[in-house]
């Protein structure tokens, strides 16, 4: 079933059955809901998850939504780990996947905890945003089709499909953007490519392929959900 609206367009591969998703993201067994602020009220996390890629880096990572009434931008995530007495280790940020953000629109964020001279200090952590809003509205309008993946004998996960630009602009820049589950519904990591070609004309058509290439998670991958970014 496809619904066609403008803005954010999202891919949900579930149990390996794909359903092209406009504004909207089907979740099951959500780890936290939390609202943040801008540092004011305005984006909402989804989901959210710490996790330890193969050359033992953390991540935190997860997809939040706008809540605002208004379009945001310049939108960045900033991570706090904290110790066992509760005193900060350090701040970690980076941007967001997915921006400009429009109301009720999803973006992914992967913030890497680079020092893991931190990872045995680490006991909790937490997610705020930065963000400025803006009049204008960036609408995205895209069909993504012929989407399949793969695994190879090393245990690297692949994703491929098409996408087709509906708008009457070119997308400049154009990213797709990944985000991947296991059985559980447990999020393993953010991933991204750009198209092929990345600068796609109004009704053309490009491929992508987004190479998951930490075999811890691509041993383990059952669903995903695809976004789409550009400028």
């Amino acid at each position: 079933m496809v619904w066609r609206k403008q803005g954010t367009i999202i891919w949900q591969s579930y149990n390996r059955r794909n359903i092209l998703i406009a504004n909207m993201i089907i979740i099951l067994g959500l780890l936290s809901v939390v609202s943040f602020t801008n540092l004011g009220l305005g984006l909402k996390i989804i989901q959210q998850q710490m996790v330890q890629d193969e050359n033992d880096f953390f991540h935190l990572i997860g997809v939040a939504q706008n809540n605002n009434n208004e379009t945001i931008d310049n939108i960045y995530a900033i991570g706090t780990l904290t110790g066992p007495d509760n005193t900060t280790i350090g701040n970690y940020s980076n941007q967001v996947d997915v921006h400009p953000l429009n109301p009720f629109e999803m973006t992914p964020y992967d913030i890497t905890i680079y020092n893991k001279e931190e990872n045995d200090q680490i006991k909790n952590h937490s997610v705020v945003f930065s963000f400025n809003t803006t009049k204008s509205k960036n609408w995205k309008d895209f069909d993504i089709h012929s989407v399949n993946s793969r695994s190879d004998l090393l245990g690297f996960f692949f994703i491929s499909g098409r996408i087709t630009n509906e708008m009457s602009s070119i997308s400049n820049n154009t990213l797709v953007i990944a985000t991947v589950y296991d059985k559980n519904e447990k999020l393993l990591g953010v991933w991204s490519a750009q198209a092929e070609p990345y600068n796609i004309s109004p009704s053309s058509t490009a491929s992508f392929t987004i190479p998951i290439t930490d075999s811890n998670q691509g041993l383990r991958i059952a669903n995903y959900t695809l976004f789409v970014n550009n400028s």
